[in-house]
């Protein structure tokens, strides 16, 4: 009887372990991560970088490829045509960031989530003031036989405007509400 106890209470905590998994933020190390992104049962490429311009505020960027079931690679666009690799963005001679994504895992594959801070109107115009931070979900989505669109892109899901300001766009991270964006 006693065995089986133990083996109740591992079961749990091994299944509360992978329930954890799901919609959690993942870390990317510098270079090639190989992640299924599109939950198609093929891994992907994802790069992860810093973009150096010898300042005091480097970028981290992240670019995907899908490789689909020929063996073919293709690069993902980010939304809105702001070309192929996502990027945070600091202001220019401070620390205050202004911008950034985060790539999450899902039951099946993986989303992203940008952060902006929202300016103009009611909020201001300084991004170096604290303000409040837009979030916007988008999931993978496949186009394969439409001529003229990419056969693999980012498709808006959802958002919401944070009714805190944040200075910085890591501080709004920690506070974001990831059930608001399902």
């Amino acid at each position: 009887m006693k065995i089986n106890r133990w083996f109740l209470l591992f079961s749990l905590l091994i299944s509360m372990n992978g329930f954890s998994l799901i919609n959690s933020r993942v870390t990317l190390k510098d270079g090639i991560n190989q992640l299924d992104i599109n939950g198609d049962g093929i891994v992907d490429l994802v790069i992860g970088s810093r973009f150096e311009n010898n300042t005091s505020h480097p970028n981290n960027t992240m670019t995907i490829f899908i490789k689909n079931q020929q063996g073919k690679y293709y690069i993902v666009p980010v939304p809105n045509d702001l070309g192929f690799t996502w990027s945070d963005f600091i202001l220019s001679a401070s620390t205050v960031k202004i911008s950034d994504y985060s790539l999450y895992k899902k039951k099946s594959g993986y989303f992203i989530i940008s952060a902006n801070k929202v300016t103009g109107g009611q909020y201001g115009d300084d991004m170096a003031d604290a303000l409040p931070v837009k979030f916007i979900r988008y999931d993978m989505s496949p186009y394969q036989d439409s001529p003229g669109v990419p056969p693999y892109s980012w498709e808006y899901t959802s958002a919401y405007t944070s009714t805190e300001r944040y200075l910085d766009i890591d501080e709004a991270f920690k506070h974001f509400s990831i059930e608001r964006l399902k």
